[in-house]
């Protein structure tokens, strides 16, 4: 039987990116998703999963093989169990736990540091919002909430990469989402409301 899923702090990823890197002998980038990236970048203090986006199937394969090697347990599709009872749910190119973003979000990500052929980087806030904003729970609002109390957001910018991302990505009622925030959690969390900016996302169509 595993043991127990534990949280991890940013401390204990790196120290267990550190142990992995000694068995990979090719450069493999590794983008850190959703809870996992806030916890690398400081904004929430631990994370449940480790939820990593691999560039490539190729290097996505290749990691697969070596945490095969290392002992790691696979549970399910995407998800792989440490010895400690750390998880990690792995994934690759543009398709961000079930959001389509755009082709450029793993481009735009932000680089953290190399543990030797791993290179660690984080998704750029905007795209951590939209990953948040398209599921749509309590926590996801919770830290967006947070996101934008340490992060200098630009709300059009966020607003405008939103519907380009819907525009290929299927998540239902998408624009009722982005209203929840920008109307109902603005106001709740006392943030100015663009009035006009609200009029312009009512108008858009459906999917």
């Amino acid at each position: 039987m595993p043991p127990p899923q534990k949280e991890t702090n940013a401390t204990e990823l790196f120290t267990l990116l550190e142990s992995i890197s000694a068995f990979v002998e090719e450069k493999v980038q590794m983008y850190a998703l959703g809870g996992t990236a806030l916890t690398i970048l400081g904004i929430k203090p631990s994370t449940l999963d480790i939820d990593i986006n691999i560039d490539s199937p190729k290097q996505y394969n290749y990691i697969c093989t070596i945490f095969e090697r290392i002992g790691f347990k696979r549970i399910g599709t995407i998800r792989w169990l440490t010895q400690e009872g750390l998880a990690f749910d792995l994934f690759y190119g543009s398709n961000i736990l079930g959001t389509a973003l755009m082709p450029d979000c793993l481009k735009l990500s932000k680089f953290i540091k190399s543990f030797g052929n791993i290179g660690l980087y984080t998704l750029s806030p905007y795209d951590i919002i939209i990953s948040k904003l398209a599921r749509g729970d309590e926590r996801d609002f919770n830290d967006i909430r947070n996101i934008m109390e340490k992060e200098n957001i630009n709300i059009q910018k966020l607003v405008e990469r939103y519907q380009k991302t819907m525009e290929v990505s299927v998540v239902g009622q998408y624009k009722q989402k982005l209203l929840d925030l920008v109307e109902i959690k603005f106001w709740q969390w006392k943030k100015p409301t663009d009035s006009k900016l609200i009029e312009e996302i009512k108008k858009w169509p459906e999917h």
